[in-house]
């Protein structure tokens, strides 16, 4: 029997809108334990559906001799669904695999009623789901996407657990540090192809550190190599305009009409003001990009992240809450929370399915309690969703920090580079940024326009930011940025996290922990 289940030769991807994501990409895969790793937006889901035969292969070769299965990052309700009928079904016709099932689901920290199909579930529930019908299958070669995203404390155990023992084939796409600390060989994915990379995490985290820098500065001589072909194309069009005007004298040399030459004039002055004007402006805005980058990366990476700063505290509650409670179809989520918060750093933190999200949405009054009373100041507050799905917009992250004041683009570029966020993205649409990219990119907008507001002296501004699961599909470089940004800012912070590294990193003053039966501690 051949050894790989899978076999990848001169894979060329794109994107949809045509983007190139991977070129020449080369892949042979059997027994193996393997982490894909690399930047957001990189194609790195993108692989795993073609490698599952959901994506066609346009451009190289895939040779699959296994069927996989697919954990997708993004499973519909359909799939969640499929996988409890087939755990439900198999259940009841084996009686051994009943037991093992009950065994796993409890490892998982899986209440069993989650197996049911139909069943309410939250995101970090129907991941485990998911994940259970995977561990539990006979397939050969197994494709997990970002399989942490939303696990629990619980659940993250039981997963790397079981995948230290696996003993057939599988690939792993995560940012998850924990996770990846269990691997000691890593595929980088770029799109210039695929680097192994051998060392364990520490030779890791050095490789994508050199490669972000690298690529940053590719970048700017790419816009530079652009400016420059922009001017020569312009100096090509006065060559041209000269030639028309001699071609005018010819005219009048002819005794062409007044009237006649004058009409011609006309129409030709008009379209070549039209033209000019667009050619002025997209040569203006390239170089002034290309000068405005240049300018942020001939600094020492990285450069110091500007710190926001907030005006002195009115002394009144951004939040309050008084015996607040929420009961979802029968089952009580929590109950009688009191507390006030105004710039305190507050984590909550809970398994999956105790009401995290649920509670967030409740402090930024955007539901409402079913016992209890919230009182909150929506101008102070900040938000992310989970995946930051409140801020998907046609709007770049460019045009969004020029609405709120961060000034020239050389600044704004400098205000990139501080973040570690990467330049080419920050001109395309946030609605176009994989979620990771797009959290970081409504973090940065955050703090600009707390920022811009202390410095018109504006009575308003943001206080506290309120972050469900915000290190969720970042890259590690989009991680290590995030940490510092949260441990700088000067504000209050409300962030329901199972990611128990960045809780430390950024300062947490109190936790509170929902128990997944209606109680809670606060510590």
């Amino acid at each position: 029997m051949h050894s790989n289940y899978v076999e990848i030769h001169d894979l060329d991807v794109d994107t949809l809108e045509g983007r190139p994501l991977l070129r020449g990409l080369n892949l042979s895969l059997g027994r193996d334990r393997v982490a894909l790793v690399g930047r957001n937006g990189v194609g790195k889901s993108t692989l795993l559906r073609i490698l599952a035969g959901e994506a066609p292969v346009d451009r190289g070769t895939l040779v699959a001799r296994v069927a996989p299965v697919h954990v997708r990052q993004d499973p519909t309700a359909d799939e969640i669904d499929r996988a409890a009928r087939h755990l439900h079904e198999h259940s009841l016709a084996d009686p051994a695999f009943a037991r093992r099932l009950a065994r796993e689901t409890a490892e998982a920290g899986l209440a069993p009623s989650a197996l049911q199909p139909g069943a309410p579930r939250s995101r970090g529930e129907a991941r485990k789901l998911l994940l259970l019908a995977a561990r539990l299958s006979t397939a050969d070669l197994l494709l997990l996407d970002e399989p942490t995203e939303a696990l629990d404390e619980a659940g993250l155990a039981w997963l790397q657990r079981w995948l230290q023992t696996w003993d057939r084939g599988v690939i792993v796409v995560s940012h998850h540090r924990g996770l990846l600390r269990c691997f000691a060989d890593f595929f980088v994915v770029a799109e210039s192809g695929c680097t192994h990379v051998p060392g364990g995490f520490t030779a890791l985290e050095h490789h994508l550190g050199e490669a972000n820098a690298d690529r940053e500065r590719q970048y700017v001589r790419n816009l530079n190599s652009l400016a420059e072909q922009e001017q020569h194309n312009e100096q090509i069009l006065r060559r041209r305009q000269r030639k028309k005007n001699v071609g005018r004298l010819h005219e009048l040399d002819r005794c062409t009409s007044r009237m006649r030459l004058n009409e011609k004039r006309s129409r030709a002055q008009e379209n070549q003001a039209r033209v000019a004007k667009i050619r002025d402006d997209r040569i203006t805005a390239a170089r002034t990009w290309a000068r405005a980058t240049r300018r942020a990366l001939a600094v020492t990476l990285p450069l110091a992240l500007p710190q926001p700063t907030l005006g002195e505290p009115d002394g009144l509650d951004t939040i309050q809450l008084t015996a607040v409670g929420v009961t979802v179809a029968d089952r009580p989520l929590f109950a009688d929370i009191h507390m006030q918060l105004q710039r305190q750093r507050l984590a909550v933190v809970g398994p999956n399915g105790a009401g995290k999200t649920t509670l967030l949405r409740v402090m930024a009054g955007d539901r409402r309690p079913t016992t209890g009373s919230v009182a909150t100041r929506r101008d102070r507050i900040g938000r992310i969703a989970q995946g930051a799905t409140d801020w998907i917009s046609d709007d770049s992250l460019l045009t969004l920090l020029a609405h709120h004041g961060a000034g020239s683009l050389a600044d704004a570029a400098a205000l990139l580079v501080a973040h570690k966020f990467p330049l080419a993205l920050a001109e395309r649409p946030l609605r176009s940024l994989s979620p990771g990219e797009r959290v970081r990119a409504a973090l940065i907008c955050l703090f600009q326009q707390a920022q811009r507001a202390v410095k018109s002296s504006q009575a308003q501004t943001i206080e506290l930011l309120i972050l469900d699961e915000p290190s969720d599909l970042l890259d590690l470089a989009g991680l290590a940025a995030l940490q510092h940004a949260l441990r700088t800012w000067p504000g209050g912070l409300v962030v329901a996290s199972h990611d128990r590294e960045l809780l430390a990193a950024i300062a947490i003053d109190h936790t509170l922990t929902l128990d997944g039966h209606g109680g809670h501690t606060l510590s």
